[in-house]
């Protein structure tokens, strides 16, 4: 009996309905007056937030077929839950069993396989120089939405037959599932969130109190402003574009990318932290992940780091009076040609390792480290080291 083998492609995108069987899964609307809280639970599921006009929470949540079976969209349909119950006070809304984290998949099978042809790939030779990118920058990255039509994607696609011979995909042969989820929240309403391999992408800055449990989960928010926000996220992926209050917490986060901090404590262990601009009073405690600073504000006041077994890439800031003191313990800072090691001793103390600046400065930063690396640039850092 021959193998059969099924390529999936997960693609970010919007393309046209075309003759797609449109399935409702959950649509209504509830008056949050008398409501304290929302909680929200996701698993498998891809959804899009945004703010409501009014005082209701709308639910509208819809399934898009093309080119499926009546028995392959009926064993969907039964895969997926889809609940609201109001208890003391609190609206749950719960959901599993899409198992789509992008709002478009596609997927084609074939019994002898799927070849690549073409340059559908480049590989770009990497650099161990990094520039110094500017706040702009990562904006204008976590705003833009990647993503190719499925024309594309196939074109470097080609399926075999049971003589090897290699031939186009018939893009008839190829099912589309379009997931169309959009959960419009009231401002100031507490909102709890629940996510377990999901993408979740709120399209408004949020100023209600926001408390996150993530795993294994795409997050993009915009602006996040309250100084109760708690975010606990762990694997996947973190994007917004400022965050100012609260505390979060990623733990082995692929990538965590935020334009600007903004008076926030930030615990991290094993992710990759970029950003793009330090603003006032930010606090980080981290153990064992790398961390890229590009900028900080005129103003920023404040930055204090701790960390065990970290890599820590930091640019001096630009246009304002600043004051850096360093303290390490088995520990190599990079300053152009200078380095600065701390070896292991005895005691297991920190030494004082840099000072930058005038005490007297308004704007601080103190980093302590052990275990770690940590280089500093004007305009650009040598990785290589």
């Amino acid at each position: 009996m021959k193998n059969q083998f099924k390529l999936l492609l997960l693609i970010l995108i919007t393309s046209a309905i075309g003759n797609a069987q449109v399935k409702e899964i959950f649509n209504k609307s509830y008056d949050t007056q008398d409501l304290k809280s929302l909680n929200l639970q996701f698993n498998g599921t891809y959804v899009e937030l945004s703010l409501s006009e009014d005082d209701k929470v709308h639910f509208d949540y819809t399934l898009e077929f093309e080119n499926y079976s009546k028995k392959e969209i009926e064993h969907k349909l039964r895969e997926i839950k889809a609940e609201a119950t109001i208890k003391d006070g609190v609206l749950e809304f719960k959901t599993s069993g899409s198992e789509t984290k992008n709002d478009v998949s596609y997927s084609l099978e074939t019994l002898y396989g799927i070849e690549f042809e073409g340059d559908f790939i480049n590989f770009k030779e990497k650099s161990n120089r990094e520039f110094r990118k500017s706040k702009q920058y990562f904006l204008a990255i976590n705003n833009s939405s990647r993503g190719k039509s499925l024309k594309e994607y196939l074109k470097n696609l080609r399926e075999v037959d049971k003589n090897g011979n290699k031939k186009k995909i018939n893009t008839k042969n190829v099912k589309i599932l379009r997931t169309k989820f959009s959960i419009k929240l009231p401002p100031e309403i507490m909102i709890r969130v629940m996510a377990e391999n999901s993408n979740l992408i709120f399209k408004n800055d949020i100023k209600n109190q926001l408390v996150v449990n993530a795993r294994t989960t795409n997050l993009k928010f915009q602006n996040i402003q309250n100084p109760f926000n708690v975010l606990d996220v762990v694997n996947g992926n973190f994007r917004a574009n400022f965050l100012e209050g609260g505390t979060y917490k990623f733990t082995h986060v692929d990538e965590v990318q935020v334009a600007q901090l903004k008076k926030v404590d930030v615990d991290t262990e094993f992710s990759n932290v970029k950003v793009g601009e330090i603003a006032e009073k930010v606090r980080i405690v981290d153990f064992n992940s790398k961390f890229w600073f590009h900028n900080f504000s005129q103003n920023f006041r404040e930055f204090q780091m701790s960390s065990d077994y970290s890599e820590i890439n930091l640019f001096f800031p630009e246009k304002s009076e600043y004051f850096i003191e360093t303290y390490g313990y088995n520990t190599v800072h990079y300053w152009a040609k200078l380095i600065t090691e701390i070896p292991p001793s005895r005691k297991k103390e920190h030494s004082k390792m840099m000072v930058i600046g005038d005490k007297e400065n308004p704007n601080k930063i103190k980093i302590h480290i052990t275990n770690g690396i940590v280089r500093f640039g004007e305009d650009f850092i040598d990785i290589g080291k």
